[in-house]
């Protein structure tokens, strides 16, 4: 199961002229969802050719304005372009008050909002359970409730048989989501299972963590083991002061880099990056040297 994930925005606290606020778009194929929501989320949208009415869960880690500005007016947005499917968001505990609040701006919407508030703890909490995916949350350790995220999809190896699918009268439309693992029900009634038509050879977990703002914690190590990519708080360089950035709830890009090897995960990606660095290749540079110590 392909999973695509872009960085619509990769910057901190404030908007930069090389940089949009924190957003980040993972795509599984069923599912459009968005990690945080910064400003200037919806001309990035764009820029790729992604309909803001196409976006089925957001994703807010914390209630700070550079996380979350930008979901206001992609609600207004989504209102305003008639969307009928439900839209899912999670957040921190304040996320509840704060798309009320949005909505009433909006008017009454024609689309229902399902919201999954979170208050996020040192202990591993499962938030989301869909059909092939999973959402949990852990603390991350901020200035103020973040909640840290991991994505996971189960996937399935094996070979789809279409004639199988064509002798059960399944649509092609339906095949795509039934070799990925997911349930469907056809317009007659009938349940169909993946292992109906496609011949099983095992099954793997994809995993994909999402740190939000956090300074570095055994809680992030935790939820972050067997990930595929950890996205990670990298704010600072290596050459700022450890305990001020920690004290802001922030990480530098070799604290982010302990963190990823303690974990064990496959691949690190830095973001959250300050503004003071004209150059990204300076926190690139010291991970590679810090990878070799």
């Amino acid at each position: 199961m392909p999973i695509r994930i872009t960085f619509l925005g990769t910057g901190a606290g404030t908007p930069g002229k090389d940089r949009y606020l924190p957003a980040i778009l993972v795509e599984d194929g069923l599912r459009k969802i968005l990690l945080d929501v910064g400003e200037g989320v919806q001309y990035r949208l764009f820029e790729i050719g992604i309909s803001p009415l196409k976006i089925t869960h957001v994703f807010i880690t914390h209630l700070h304005g550079d996380h979350v500005f930008g979901l206001p007016g992609l609600l207004a947005t989504m209102a305003m372009l008639g969307r009928k499917e439900d839209l899912v968001i999670s957040g921190p505990i304040g996320i509840t008050n704060f798309i009320r609040s949005s909505m009433e701006i909006v008017g009454d919407p024609p689309f229902r909002v399902r919201i999954y508030e979170v208050e996020p703890s040192t202990n591993v909490k499962d938030v989301i359970s869909e059909e092939n995916f999973s959402l949990q949350c852990v603390s991350a350790k901020h200035t103020v409730p973040d909640c840290a995220y991991s994505l996971s999809w189960r996937t399935y190896v094996g070979r789809f048989n279409p004639e199988r699918a064509r002798e059960l009268g399944i649509p092609i439309t339906l095949w795509k989501r039934l070799h990925m693992g997911e349930t469907v029900v056809l317009d007659d009634g009938r349940v169909i299972k993946p292992e109906d038509v496609v011949e099983v050879r095992g099954s793997g977990l994809v995993k994909i963590v999402y740190t939000g703002d956090t300074a570095p914690t055994e809680t992030i190590i935790d939820i972050s083991r067997g990930a595929q990519v950890l996205i990670h708080d990298s704010t600072f360089s290596a050459i700022e002061d450890g305990n001020l950035i920690w004290n802001q709830g922030h990480s530098r890009s070799i604290d982010a880099a302990r963190v990823a090897r303690e974990a064990g995960v496959d691949k690190l990606v830095l973001t959250h990056i300050s503004n003071r660095y004209s150059d990204p290749e300076l926190l690139a540079a010291e991970l590679l040297r810090s990878s070799q110590t």
